[in-house]
């Protein structure tokens, strides 16, 4: 008996190492949940907002949107409210359901790899690189549609490229179901379908690729379905037009320049993601496995120079002006000479999470300093790389003449990764709203990475695959120290606020909280009294989002004069290794 428990033990572990993809991705997702738990009854970010809508269908049986909310969500409403159906509501089971997506997205993702024909190692590599993202991994700890929507996409994606492998009506038909959920979350999901249908559109128009009716169908059949739900929710109307009108507001001089910027710096952050790919590539190139032309070379210089003007041009222009007018241009001091590039919502520097406590606004717990510069130029030398994948790309697709069919088909299927990556990037950059967030570019680093590994795939794999794992190991404990440390203040201002209700009778509108907990408790009774539901009348008040009286403020350290300390909950950060503290602060009587 023990033999034949032995023997089945040690299939079990042949079968995850060399050959399963969803258990090692399920292990790593443990492993994460084991040094930091998802267990917390507090929001993230803005999924408060998101978690009431969840707690609205429960009640009322329907799906009813909530003011704030500019996304569809309507898919991730509804797959939240399976969860809290079977396991009651809160926030931990909310953290829980996007947590399972994660899982299904990494899995899904190193699908696509094999798709393209990586082997199963590397592939497994492309799920985990996305899985431990510090951004994705920060984000799969809390309600946002951040990573719904990549799952969904990634799904999406995967059945188009087995479609443009083997033509077939049935994978169209997937990929584009995948698509509708995905725009079901958020409106973008219909990049997916516009991506393969120019990508087809292109083959058709060379003759490589076959299309028939029951193709077409398969791809709009879906849409027909989601028409509807979007004309019976007012989908378009209230959530897209509501979105461009908010936008509308505010557009200057630095919304042009993030234009111009926008594509340069996006490519470099997804360099700053794909790193660890970027690592052997570099150990490749180095080795001479792959051997460059003087072209190639200057192409990759070409762009590393001009996207460098590009990022300094906000610092040349104010040195300029200041010369000129003898005074600061204000509107350029916005541009950190550090990364992130974009304006910073989640990473910030050696810290990851978007920051809402009083008194930051936001800064990085623990600064780069400046030596920022090297990570920068990491960054886009990977960034190089990916902008030389697309070179190749559109070069194979114009001049392949190659009769070896699975040639080809990688050929097509690059050219949808690189219709789906500068769709999805460029429509990062909305018109009608003046910034950035570098969580928006998120979606686009699925075809970046795979665009990346293809080519690592063609060369000499050992080495380069040994570095970039152990790159991706660094990257997997950047990611959670920094989760720790997001978690860790957020657990101990919500014990803070908790306790200014609960021990000291305080009411919620007399708190200055975390801008979840003022949205959470306060928001429904500020859009009463002050008769609105626009999100950026949030701050009426001019005390802070939804906050009526800031008698009381939780913060890190001391948020304005006239303020003594009332109280402190400690906490421990893996970032930077000490004990830090969220301080409740009362407003003294003079």
């Amino acid at each position: 008996m023990n033999q034949k428990m032995f023997g089945l033990s040690a299939i079990t572990w042949r079968y995850i190492t060399n050959q399963s993809l969803i258990l090692p991705l399920i292990l790593l997702l443990l492993l994460t949940n084991l040094l930091v738990s998802p267990i917390g009854e507090f929001s993230l970010n803005d999924d408060w907002i998101h978690a009431k809508t969840v707690e609205w269908l429960l009640e009322e049986g329907h799906y009813r949107s909530h003011p704030y909310v500019v996304a569809a969500l309507v898919a991730q409403a509804y797959w939240g409210a399976l969860f809290c159906k079977i396991f009651g509501f809160s926030f931990t089971i909310l953290r829980v359901s996007t947590l399972v997506l994660s899982v299904v997205g990494s899995w899904a993702m190193a699908r696509c790899a094999l798709a393209l024909g990586l082997s199963r190692n590397l592939a497994l590599l492309c799920g985990a690189l996305v899985a431990i993202n510090p951004l994705v991994l920060n984000l799969s700890y809390s309600f946002m549609t951040d990573v719904p929507f990549l799952a969904m996409s990634i799904l999406s994606g995967l059945f188009f490229l087995r479609a443009l492998e083997t033509p077939r009506a049935q994978l169209i038909f997937w990929g584009s179901f995948f698509a509708e959920v995905a725009f079901l979350v958020r409106q973008f999901g219909i990049i997916l379908p516009v991506a393969f249908a120019a990508t087809v559109l292109v083959l058709w128009w060379k003759k490589k690729y076959r299309v028939s009716w029951y193709m077409v169908f398969a791809l709009v059949c879906p849409w027909l379905v989601t028409a509807t739900i979007a004309l019976c929710l007012g989908m378009v109307k209230n959530k897209i037009g509501n979105s461009m009108f908010q936008g509308l507001q505010g557009r200057d001089m630095m919304s042009a320049m993030d234009g111009l910027r926008h594509i340069p710096v996006s490519l470099c952050y997804m360099g700053l993601f794909a790193l660890p790919l970027g690592a052997g590539r570099l150990w490749q190139i180095f080795r001479k496995h792959d051997v460059w032309t003087r072209k190639r070379g200057a192409i990759f210089v070409g762009f590393c120079c001009v996207s460098l003007i590009v990022f300094l041009l906000p610092k040349i222009l104010f040195f300029v002006l200041s010369i000129l007018f003898h005074k600061e241009a204000l509107w350029l001091q916005r541009y950190a000479e550090r990364m992130p590039l974009l304006k910073g919502d989640y990473l910030l520097d050696l810290a990851v999470g978007h920051i809402q406590l009083a008194d930051i606004n936001p800064q990085p717990v623990v600064s780069i300093g400046g030596w920022w510069w090297l990570v920068t130029f990491a960054a886009l030398g990977v960034a190089g790389l990916i902008f030389l994948n697309c070179v190749d790309v559109v070069y194979d697709v114009r001049l392949q003449q190659d009769e070896n069919n699975v040639l080809e088909q990688r050929t097509n299927q690059r050219l949808f990764l690189l219709l789906w990556g500068l769709m999805i990037l460029a429509v990062a950059y909305n018109p009608w709203r003046f910034f950035v967030f570098d969580r928006y570019l998120i979606p686009g680093l699925p075809p970046s990475i795979l665009l990346l590994a293809y080519e690592m795939n063609r060369f000499k794999l050992k080495g380069a695959l040994r570095l970039a794992t152990f790159s991706c190991t660094l990257l997997y404990i950047f990611s959670v120290v920094c989760l720790q440390d997001y978690m860790g203040w957020n657990s101990a201002a919500t014990v803070a606020q908790n306790k200014l209700i609960t021990v000291y009778g305080v009411k919620s509108e007399s708190i200055r909280g975390l801008d979840t907990f003022n949205g959470w408790y306060n928001s429904d009774k500020f859009m009463q009294i002050y008769n609105t539901n626009k999100w950026y009348d949030a701050n009426l008040t001019g005390l802070g989002p939804w906050v009526f009286d800031d008698e009381y403020i939780v913060a890190s350290k001391q948020p304005k004069p006239g303020y003594e300390e009332f109280d402190r909950v400690p906490y421990f950060s893996w970032l930077g290794m000490q004990q830090r503290a969220i301080v409740t602060y009362k407003r003294g009587k003079n």
